[in-house]
């Protein structure tokens, strides 16, 4: 009964324990299921160190327009944030060798709908501590620069001088102005080809 069985088992294809395939026969590799990997998110803006802070059309460093005031300020931890009584409007962001960065609303909305970015005294003293543009133009950069950089940029004219324009097609607007010596010491982004020429006054 055992021999009939054992036989009758091999006949059906079944191979006893231990014994390898037949040469010539197909083995399939066990294959494994790749893992897909994890997007990495965006960095935030280091908010300790503004230099690192990017210039965007519709944002620079943590400050984003049509973001709340309140919450902007808040969020610049590395800034002293004044606001002066003959320019209640205007909050203005300092810290030492840095650029300025005021945040204007005259309209008294409480919504950021322009971001200033500008040198006060010298720019070569803020170019270091500037933030930048992905091209690398920052506060302190020349007109070659820019225009390396942004070669269908606009020129248009300001009250005083003017000031070049750099649109993204979906009317956000980077806006550079120079100052007497050549180079840039206002950066404004904003909904507009427009840099005002005052904002107390």
């Amino acid at each position: 009964m055992l021999l009939v069985a054992g036989c009758a088992g091999e006949s059906a294809g079944e191979q006893p324990g231990g014994e390898k395939p037949a040469a010539g026969a197909a083995f399939t590799a066990p294959t494994e299921t790749p893992v897909p990997s994890a997007t990495p998110a965006p960095a935030e803006p280091n908010l300790d160190d503004p230099s690192s802070w990017l210039i965007d059309y519709t944002a620079i460093g943590p400050l984003t327009l049509h973001g709340q005031l309140a919450d902007q300020a808040a969020s610049t931890t590395a800034f002293t944030t004044t606001i002066q009584d003959g320019c209640p409007w205007v909050t203005a962001l300092d810290k030492t060798d840095f650029p300025s960065i005021w945040l204007p609303d005259p309209s008294g909305t409480g919504v950021t709908d322009q971001i200033v970015l500008q040198a006060w005294g010298s720019e070569a003293t803020v170019a270091a501590n500037s933030p930048q543009t992905s091209a690398g133009i920052g506060i302190g950069a020349t007109l070659d620069q820019v225009t390396a950089a942004y070669p269908d940029i606009e020129q248009n004219d300001g009250t005083y001088a003017p000031y070049y324009s750099l649109p993204d097609g979906s009317g956000h607007w980077i806006n550079f102005g120079l100052s007497s010596a050549g180079l840039v010491d206002t950066i404004v982004v904003r909904d507009t080809a427009q840099m005002d020429s005052e904002y107390c006054g």
